[in-house]
């Protein structure tokens, strides 16, 4: 069979960028030990059948393998960062696959958008010197204006999840979902060029998803492009600007006069179940509510170890809509959003080619309806 000849150097640079290692890589190719590093080197060459698999693990063209040099990316602009205890860790192969996916429908879309004279956006800039619940409540007021009552008339945490992200959206955000599993970062954004990304993991139930939605959106004020992990629930973060985000994330969410209200109409409760009572009332996370009283003197870091994550973690196979099958036109919806809507307006201009949304989106013009 012939031999794909492959550049070691792009061979080693796919490798290092997938996370995943030489002898996992090796078993999963079933070539013995040794033979990734054999090929980058230059000693041996994959067999067209190696070559095929050897793409479809690592997530990458055929034409990356033959290149001299490896490709430029934004993805290492993404910093990891770690809040609530978690530790310093490498970024999993599916955060880096999600990560860059995100980059290349972002890289499509925008241009969509440029074309269609609509790259614009009025999003804010802010600073972490700045007081972030002095941010949260103008963003609030100015970008969303969506009342304390209005927030707890939502029927259900999907439902206010489904409503903050299509008003982020509007705001030429692009909110994209992702399966990253349980040890995986909870979210990422990227905000250095236009439109702005914002990634979640759907591992997480609504709830969080919607605490970790405004924290990414932070990133996007601050332009701090990050990949936000968290593991535990022992301490406040070291990070300046994940402690700006997760202070403008529940100042947002938990607007300091509505939420002391709330909170004394419960004052004969311990705060752990006040916590509980308003995280129901207002759909976020009880790690979030008993974040907001800890910052506010209603409640103690000692009360808030006592959460622990996996009581928030999402039903394995939970759906985007009970009512609606999970088709792949349906699922693609869900994790793309809104810019499907724009990359169907430039598919009618002539702007876009069916073989582009195959491409870039796995899906034909008809399903982006």
């Amino acid at each position: 069979m012939a031999l794909v000849p492959v550049s070691g150097t792009a061979l080693s640079w796919a490798v290092s960028e997938s996370g995943i290692s030489k002898r996992n890589l090796e078993s999963r190719l079933s070539v013995p030990k040794g033979t990734i590093d054999s090929w980058i080197k230059g000693a041996g060459l994959p067999n067209q059948t190696q070559f095929r698999r050897l793409k479809l693990l690592l997530r990458r063209p055929a034409a990356v393998f033959f290149m001299d040099s490896p490709p430029s990316t934004a993805e290492s602009t993404v910093s990891m960062r770690f809040a609530l205890g978690a530790t310093s860790r490498a970024r999993s192969p599916k955060e880096r696959h999600a990560i860059r996916d995100s980059l290349r429908v972002r890289d499509f879309v925008g241009d969509l958008l440029d074309e269609l004279g609509l790259n614009e956006s009025d999003i804010p800039a802010a600073s972490t010197n700045e007081n972030p619940e002095d941010v949260a409540k103008s963003v609030r007021s100015k970008y969303f204006g969506v009342s304390i009552d209005e927030q707890m008339s939502w029927a259900s945490p999907a439902m206010a999840f489904g409503q903050w992200r299509a008003l982020i959206e509007r705001l030429n955000i692009l909110v994209f979902l992702y399966s990253l599993g349980e040890n995986s970062a909870r979210g990422f954004s990227h905000a250095t060029k236009s439109p702005p990304v914002i990634g979640i993991s759907t591992t997480w139930h609504a709830s969080v998803r919607i605490y970790t939605l405004f924290h990414e959106l932070g990133h996007i004020l601050t332009r701090t492009s990050s990949s936000c992990v968290e593991e535990t629930a022992k301490s406040p973060t070291n990070d300046p600007i994940e402690r700006w985000c997760e202070s403008f994330a529940a100042s947002f969410l938990m607007p300091r006069q509505d939420f002391e209200v709330l909170a004394a109409n419960l004052q004969r409760l311990d705060p752990v179940s006040i916590a509980t009572r308003l995280s129901n009332r207002l759909f976020v996370s009880r790690k979030s509510a008993l974040l907001r009283m800890v910052e506010i003197g209603q409640a103690k870091w000692d009360d808030f170890r006592y959460l622990k994550s996996k009581f928030e973690r999402n039903q394995r196979g939970g759906t985007h809509d009970p009512d609606q099958s999970r088709t792949r036109d349906i699922a693609r919806k869900h994790k793309y959003g809104r810019c499907l809507s724009t990359v169907y307006d430039a598919y009618r201009a002539g702007l876009v080619s069916e073989a582009d949304i195959r491409t870039y989106l796995r899906l034909y013009p008809d399903e982006l309806r």
